[in-house]
C-alpha cells in the first residue's frame, strides 16, 4: 500500500542515540532534517554523502555553521583519520552509487570500528509499522482475503550484521512507540487506489469497503486515528 508520512524522530530516541552531551558524530544516510537537529544541539557532525553534489546541497540547505563538515564517501571506503568521532549515527541501509560496485558490509564495519574515538560507539534506527495494532491487524486480515501480500512490506534487518560483527561485542536495544496521524479518506484512497481493488466486481468492491468502513469506525470509537509505527533502535 502507498505509505502514511512516518514520524519523524522523537528526541528520546535520538538522545538514546547518540547521547546526551554534545560529541563528535559522524553521519551515513541521515537526512538534512537530523543533521540539522543535531548541529542544533551542539554536535559536531561529519556527514558522509555519496557525492560532492550532495555535500553542497547539505551545506547549502540549512544555516552556516562550524560545527558542520561534509565529505563524499561511502560506507567501506571512509575517507577519514582513525578516532575521528565519538559517534557513528546511520540512517538506513547502506547503498552504493548507480554505476559503483555495491557496499563490501565486512570492510564497512572495519571502517567504522577504525573512525570511532575510545569509548565511541555506531547506532542506527529502522522505523517499521506496528501490527499488533487490533484495528491494524484487522485492516491487513481484510486486505489479504484480496491480496495474500497485502500490507506486508518491511523495512528488513539491514543492521543485523552489524550487530553480529566482531568489531562490536557489545549491543543495545531500544523501541519507541510512534504514531503517524491519518484522515479516514486517505486510508480509503490508499486502500481504493490498490491495483487489485480495481479487478473486483462491483459488488465485491462494496462489500470490501464497507469492512473497511466497519473496521474505521471501530479505530475511531477508541481514539484518534493513527497509524502505530514502532523505531528500533540500536
Amino acid at each position: 500500500m502507498p505509505a502514511v508520512t512516518r514520524p519523524s524522530l522523537p528526541q528520546s530516541a535520538l538522545q538514546w542515540l547518540v547521547g546526551a552531551e554534545p560529541v563528535q558524530i559522524i553521519t551515513l544516510g541521515c537526512s538534512r532534517g537530523v543533521i540539522n537537529r543535531l548541529v542544533g544541539q551542539g554536535h559536531g557532525v561529519l556527514a558522509i554523502e555519496p557525492d560532492t553534489q550532495r555535500c553542497r546541497q547539505l551545506r547549502g540547505d540549512g544555516p552556516a555553521s562550524e560545527a558542520l563538515f561534509t565529505v563524499a564517501g561511502r560506507a567501506d571506503e571512509l575517507p577519514l583519520q582513525p578516532c575521528a568521532a565519538h559517534v557513528v549515527l546511520l540512517g538506513g541501509p547502506w547503498r552504493a552509487q548507480p554505476g559503483r560496485p555495491r557496499i563490501n558490509t565486512h570492510q564497512a564495519h572495519g571502517q567504522l570500528s577504525r573512525v570511532l574515538q575510545p569509548g565511541g560507539w555506531v547506532a542506527g534506527w529502522q522505523i517499521v509499522r506496528d501490527n499488533t495494532v487490533p484495528w491494524v491487524r484487522r485492516l491487513i486480515a481484510l486486505m489479504r482475503t484480496i491480496d495474500p501480500d497485502a500490507m506486508s512490506g518491511s523495512a528488513g534487518n539491514s543492521h543485523e550484521d552489524l550487530l553480529k560483527s566482531k568489531y562490536y561485542p557489545r549491543t543495545e536495544r531500544h523501541e519507541f512507540r510512534l504514531w503517524a496521524q491519518v484522515t479516514r479518506r486517505t486510508l480509503i484512497e490508499m486502500v481504493s487506489e490498490q491495483r487489485v481493488v480495481s479487478g473486483l466486481t462491483d459488488t465485491e468492491r462494496r462489500q470490501l469497503m464497507g469492512e473497511l468502513n466497519q473496521i474505521l469506525d471501530s479505530a475511531a470509537r477508541m481514539s484518534e486515528l493513527r497509524l502505530p509505527y514502532q523505531m528500533q533502535c540500536w
